[in-house]
C-alpha cells in the first residue's frame, strides 16, 4: 500500500458550511480547509458524518468533494465519505471520488 494512502496522524472531519438557503457555502468551506491545514492536520475527510452527508444531495456531495480537493491542492490526503441511502449512490460516489 502506498504510504500516502495509509491513514495516520490527525485527519480533520470537515463540517459542511451552508448558506441560509441551505446551499453549500464554498467560500466558508475553503476557509475551513485552510484553517485546518495551517493548524497541522495530516489529512482531511470531506462528506463525513460530521459533514452531514445524509442531508446532502449527490450533486452537493460531489460539489463539496471538488471544492475540498481543489483547495487542498495535494498538500495532504483527502478522504471522501461515500455514505448514501442507496447502494447505487454509494458506488457512484466511490467511483467519482477515486
Amino acid at each position: 500500500m502506498n504510504a500516502y494512502f495509509r491513514p495516520q496522524g490527525i485527519i480533520a472531519a470537515l463540517a459542511t458550511p451552508l448558506h441560509r438557503d441551505q446551499t453549500v457555502d464554498e467560500e466558508a468551506l475553503r476557509r475551513l480547509v485552510e484553517y485546518v491545514l495551517v493548524n497541522g492536520v495530516h489529512g482531511v475527510f470531506a462528506v463525513s458524518t460530521q459533514g452531514e452527508f445524509y442531508a446532502l444531495s449527490t450533486a452537493e456531495k460531489e460539489q463539496v468533494t471538488a471544492v475540498v480537493v481543489d483547495q487542498v491542492r495535494g498538500r495532504v490526503p483527502v478522504y471522501v465519505g461515500t455514505g448514501a441511502t442507496t447502494t447505487a449512490e454509494c458506488i457512484a460516489l466511490g467511483t467519482r471520488a477515486a
